[in-house]
């Protein structure tokens, strides 16, 4: 079969156009240091997140624009990150109720990148990723004992992002682009205002823009530096809340629920932090590749969460006070065979939530994830596979409800996640 010229075209974009409606119907959160997402593509996953000297694929878009000016020609990838987390609660006082129990869920985490090569000095690109995702859901959420703070807490989110990227010299090139950000924001929990539990249902999402910029330098084969800067969004999500009267409520409760209902309006704030990404790559001998890599995120900006509810329940505000972090990863890959490279990595990434102020939508401390992965090239295709096991490190948190929050004197434990991550890509 002979393909007209307009046909190959619309075969070169048929890839990330698969992705992106792929995408928009599972993208889902997952369990991350604070709700920040850095798994954006399956290499990058076996490499720790070390691409950003590297930047030497599509999905350099999310991790150093700048580094597609390596990319000739048209280049496609699309991919996802598989999530399977856990978590325990274990309460001191079992008066309060049972002790929390993550629900077994799986998250699924998209990605998809476009690359052009206009000509010698220019390149495009385009990627669809995620910057901020979460999912945390107990079991038995009517017995648990901590309702009254969260049962469930879903962030899901989208960045769409359009790069131009210029070669200044042979060996230093410059990206800046504009992203769009939707976020899909839900939490759920109880309060027992009139004496019986009502479950309060929040559901809310939101559009913002926000801007990006990097540098690649690369003065040999065997050492690149890169730095990339995304700047903070703010994301204004509006929806509504659902109410819903415990079984075996008394009729004040029913009363108050109705009146609760007649007005279902809520919006909130929900920052995506400023990120800035700074790496080295270096290859102490041929074909072996090293790379380390510090990540600081500006956790700061997520001072407080506000709901404004339009009913009676009026403006409900939690303290958050995070604090920014640092999250380091190194990585190596080794090209065993030229249709094989392998990789490796480890993570060291720091929680934003001070003891004062966590609670159980985000159920988390100091991360390490531990990496492997391959990639495999056929003609112009190459296929990736990453597994990495995330262990977070247990954590005793003393109660508090001087500020409504509901938070009792805990433990988390056996936190961690598995994760798997596949991805194909085509140079044309």
């Amino acid at each position: 079969m002979k393909f007209s010229k307009s046909m190959v075209s619309k075969k070169k974009w048929l890839p990330v156009i698969l992705c992106v409606f792929f995408m928009s119907a599972l993208s889902a959160p997952c369990f991350g240091a604070g709700y920040g997402i850095y798994e954006w593509g399956t290499r990058g996953n076996a490499l720790g997140g070390a691409l950003i000297g590297r930047a030497d694929d599509p999905s350099a878009l999310a991790y150093n624009p700048a580094g597609i000016t390596q990319l000739p020609g048209i280049q496609t990838m699309a991919g996802m990150t598989v999530i399977t987390p856990t978590i325990d609660i274990n309460f001191e006082n079992s008066a309060n109720g049972i002790n929390g129990e993550a629900t077994d869920n799986t998250w699924l985490i998209p990605n998809a990148y476009y690359t052009h090569q206009l000509n010698d000095t220019y390149w495009l690109g385009f990627g669809v990723f995620s910057r901020a995702g979460l999912g945390t859901e107990f079991e038995n959420e009517e017995e648990y004992a901590g309702r009254y703070n969260c049962t469930y807490a879903g962030v899901k989110s989208l960045s769409f992002n359009p790069n131009l990227a210029v070669k200044l010299t042979d060996h230093l090139s410059f990206a800046a682009g504009v992203e769009a950000d939707w976020l899909d924001f839900s939490y759920d929990k109880f309060t027992n205002a009139t004496g019986d539990d009502v479950k309060i249902e929040v559901r809310a999402d939101g559009w913002n823009y926000g801007y990006n910029f990097a540098l690649h330098y690369k003065p040999s084969e065997r050492l690149a530096f890169g730095a990339s800067f995304r700047s903070e969004i703010a994301l204004t999500v509006d929806g509504d809340a659902d109410y819903t009267a415990m079984a075996g409520a008394s009729p004040l409760t029913e009363a108050w629920v109705s009146a609760l209902k007649s007005n279902t309006g809520v919006g909130g704030t929900e920052p995506i932090p400023q990120l800035v990404s700074l790496g080295v790559m270096f290859s102490p001998v041929d074909r072996l590749t090293v790379e380390v890599d510090a990540v600081h995120t500006k956790w700061s900006a997520y001072n407080q969460l506000t709901f404004e509810f339009e009913n009676r329940l009026g403006s409900r505000t939690s303290i958050k006070g995070w604090e920014d972090t640092w999250r380091f990863q190194v990585g190596l890959e080794y090209a065993l065979f030229d249709w094989l490279d392998l990789q490796a990595g480890y993570v060291n990434d720091e929680s934003p939530i001070p003891d004062e102020y966590v609670d159980y939508a985000v159920p988390a401390n100091d991360r390490q994830i531990y990496t492997v992965g391959a990639s495999f090239h056929r003609n112009q295709w190459t296929y990736d596979i990453s597994c990495a096991y995330l262990t977070v490190k247990d954590r005793y948190i003393t109660g508090r409800t001087w500020d409504n929050d509901n938070v009792y004197d805990a433990t988390f434990e056996n936190g961690g996640s598995k994760m798997i991550g596949v991805s194909a890509s085509c140079a044309f």
